[in-house]
């Protein structure tokens, strides 16, 4: 097979459909695509500029008409501004102040003629009663009105509409001002009264209709929760005492957006769709009372300045067409030109991509799927050949949409056995029988493929390890032309280059990845080693160490006794002189005080004692030392496990301190024959391990609990010594793998390695015996709410009694 980069460029096209080949002068082929890329920037231009114009134009009407709306905004507030004025100017008169009707009534009577707004006014006292302008005293009581509570907290407040009391069920807005003492006590002044004037609900409406906005607009006015007081559609106002719907909870999602802007006392514009309609609605708040004040504006009245703007965008937008017609007419012409060489950039794309890739299922499936799309095959497939079945097994497969996929293992359904690779190199007609699926799950019926003369090619590709696969390519056309094949050969050399890549590359990787793993063993295993030449080596220094100790505490420890003994006689004669010369001479008796000789004959005795317990600690301590670190003898000898434990427990006491609690249950237990040392060695590190294991857990209670019995299995009596913790607990994914040496957890340091390794060799190989873990503690887990990290371990150790 030639070079892929050996195949003549012309033969590669010849393998693209008849459709895509054809000839076009350059120069107007530079034309077409200069004018085509000239109108359309020319487009998007005009587009981007209409835009720009188009937003500019509305901002500024929009701009225009919030500017109009505040500053009719600001009159209603300034009138009602006014209005409050009025109130709070009247009661600040003597005549109300006064709080007397038959001196104030007149004077407000008189007001009310004076100031058309009003539509009569009210003097209220502080238990709620009042006398109007209107009926004189009336005979219900206000007390509970919010007006009336504000004003006699010292506010100047306009209401919510509400239900009159006096004007027949009549709709107003009440605006209450307090009535102050003329007292100039210094005590805090409080109001007297209440001032209130009442403008009804209409003379609002009145006001807020000026500020509509040429034909079509209208106003509304809402409350602090959303509720209209004054608007065009009455059946939607609501007052203090007739409840209303909020529009916050409007169904149109639109106008709800807008009233919970203005309930939250902002000012804006914006254009939206209100009951099937676009509009404009410009809102603010007022700031004389509690209310929020829009005026809805239909698009059209705002956007009439637009209308010729639009109709030169249409007719740009029409010109636009006619060029990006004449602009797609020129490219698709064009286009066809171009075929061959994105032939030639697709085709240099595969063989790259084919050989960038090292991974085997990327490169096959890139190759079938590059392919496939490239020469608009029906199927191209890449399969692997067993020659022992005469089978061909399909693995990696592009279909054309709307075949069914063909993977699985295939054999020819007649002809003779082993003549399959044969049969596919002449291209003859083969009718495939699938024998299996890919996988077990898989389908089983039957399917087969039909490759047909002169509609298929396949072509060998035989890698590095001597396996041989198939590239093959069917198409609904007349197909492997010589050509053609040459091609697919290029392709499939450039392939077997690829998989032959991928394959060493696994193999590198899996090589690699069993050094580390051999590497991580080699570490690990050195670390075992240095570290038991050291316990070697401390052994023999602790047992040197231990010997040359030994001897002088023995002699010190003997020599004690019969210092204790001279010391005794000496504080009897001492006594008997006392008594004998009870009146020594000054002299004597100087030295006596001087020394504090009755001190001395109580406190030298104790020293003595404390010399005595200390010297004998030591040498129970050395004999521990001596006993765990004295080689084993090559026979098994008779050794008291309990006294092997205490020595342990002895040498460990510097870690226990006083906070660890050890619990020893001892049975009584024969001398088992045993290596002493070696055991000595598993108690150590185990009763190190629960050390370290109740020392990470902040407990008051830490507990160690060490049990010896006698228990009997089916194989024999064994002596189990159990050793339990209250610390921290074992998980269970680690009490799977706790002995094995070269397992590492980060989170629990303590409980692997080769420690616990080696003291189940020692138990389980050297002595017959076993040793298990348990995690939590069934005890623990009884008597306490544990945490996650809580519950304890107990190691148990079995011994065979023989």
């Amino acid at each position: 097979m030639g070079s892929f980069a050996k195949v003549k460029w012309w033969k590669l096209t010849q393998l693209l459909p008849a459709r895509f080949k054809g000839e076009y002068d350059l120069r107007y082929k530079i034309a077409l695509l200069i004018l085509g890329v000239t109108i359309m920037a020319a487009s998007i231009a005009g587009c981007i500029s209409y835009q720009r114009v188009r937003r500019l134009i509305v901002n500024n009407l929009e701009r225009n008409a919030l500017l109009e709306v505040k500053e009719r905004g600001n009159k209603i507030d300034r009138w009602i501004g006014t209005r409050k004025t009025e109130i709070e100017t009247l009661a600040n008169t003597p005549s109300v102040r006064s709080m007397n009707w038959s001196v104030a009534g007149p004077y407000l009577k008189s007001e009310v003629n004076r100031l058309q707004d009003f539509k009569h006014f009210a003097l209220i006292e502080p238990d709620g009663s009042y006398f109007t302008t209107k009926v004189g005293r009336a005979l219900i009581n206000v007390s509970d009105r919010q007006h009336f509570k504000k004003a006699m907290a010292g506010q100047l407040y306009v209401s919510d509409p509400t239900i009159s009391r006096t004007l027949k069920k009549q709709s107003i807005v009440p605006i209450s001002a307090p009535v102050w003492s003329n007292s100039q006590e210094n005590q805090p002044k409080k109001p007297i009264g209440v001032m209130n004037g009442v403008i009804t609900i209409d003379r609002i409406a009145e006001v807020v209709g000026k500020l509509e906005y040429e034909a079509g607009t209208y106003a509304f006015v809402l409350n602090s929760q959303g509720v209209p007081i004054v608007h065009p559609d009455t059946r939607l106002m609501g007052n203090i005492d007739k409840a209303a719907p909020s529009l916050l909870e409007s169904a149109d999602p639109n106008l709800a957006n807008v009233v919970r802007e203005m309930v939250y006392q902002k000012t804006g514009i914006v254009l939206t769709q209100i009951n099937d309609a676009r509009v404009y609605v410009a809102y603010l708040p007022l700031e004389q009372a509690e209310w929020s004040i829009a005026l809805v504006i239909p698009s059209d009245n705002l956007e009439k300045e637009l209308f010729a703007l639009n109709r030169l965008a249409a007719a740009a937008t029409g010109l636009f067409g006619a060029a990006t017609l004449a602009v797609i007419v020129a490219l698709k012409l064009f286009s066809q030109k171009c075929i061959r060489t994105r032939a030639e950039a697709l085709l240099h794309r595969l063989t790259g991509r084919i050989r960038a890739s090292l991974e085997l299922d990327r490169i096959l499936q890139t190759t079938v799927d590059e392919l496939g799309t490239l020469l608009k095959l029906d199927r191209a497939i890449f399969g692997w050949y067993d020659p022992r079945q005469d089978t061909v097994e399909f693995c990696w497969e592009y279909c054309r949409e709307g075949l069914p996929g063909r993977l699985g293992i295939f054999g020819a359904q007649t002809g003779p056995c082993g003549d399959l690779a044969a049969r596919l190199h002449r291209c003859e007609t083969i009718l495939l029988q699938k024998t299996s699926a890919p996988d077990a799950t898989a389908s089983q019926e039957a399917v087969h493929l039909k490759l047909t003369d002169s509609h298929y090619a396949a072509v060998p590709v035989l890698t590095q390890t001597n396996r041989l696969g198939y590239l093959f390519a069917c198409a609904n056309r007349r197909f492997a032309t010589p050509d053609e094949v040459e091609v697919l050969e290029a392709i499939a050399d450039s392939l077997a280059i690829a998989i032959s890549q991928s394959q060493l590359h696994g193999q590198i990787q899996e090589e690699l990845k069993l050094l580390e793993e051999v590497l991580a063993q080699l570490r690990r295993t050195e670390e075992h080693l240095v570290q038991s030449e050291k316990m070697t080596i401390v052994g023999q220094l602790a047992a040197g160490i231990a010997q040359e100790i030994n001897n002088p505490i023995n002699f010190i420890y003997g020599r004690l006794i019969h210092v204790n003994d001279y010391l005794n006689n000496l504080l009897n004669i001492l006594r008997l002189y006392r008594e004998q010369y009870p009146t020594p001479v000054s002299r004597i008796a100087q030295e006596i005080e001087s020394f504090d000789l009755d001190f001395i004959s109580e406190d030298l005795p104790q020293i003595l004692n404390s010399l005595k317990i200390g010297t004998d600690r030591i040498r129970q301590s050395i004999l521990a030392l001596r006993n765990i670190s004295l080689p084993d003898e090559a026979n098994k000898e008779r050794a008291n496990l309990h006294e092997s434990i205490d020595n342990i427990l002895l040498l460990l006491a510097h870690r226990l301190e006083k906070k660890i609690l050890v619990i020893k249950e001892y049975s009584n237990l024969p001398p088992i024959l045993c290596y002493p040392g070696q055991l000595s060695q598993v108690f150590a590190n185990i009763l190190s391990k629960a050390i370290d294991a109740v020392n990470k857990i902040d407990k008051f209670d830490q507990t160690i609990t060490i049990k010896t019995d006698i228990v009997e299995h089916s194989t024999g009596r064994f002596i189990a010594v159990s050793i339990a913790h209250n610390g921290s607990r074992i998980p269970p994914e680690i009490q799977d793998r706790i002995f094995d040496p070269f397992y590492h957890s980060k989170s629990l340091k303590n409980y692997t390695g080769l420690g616990l390794s080696v003291c189940y060799k020692i138990i389980v190989d050297l002595h017959g015996g076993r040793l298990t873990v348990q995690s939590p503690v069934p005890s623990q887990i009884e008597s306490q709410t544990l945490s996650q990290t809580e519950g304890g371990a107990e190691f148990v150790v079995e011994l065979p009694i023989v």
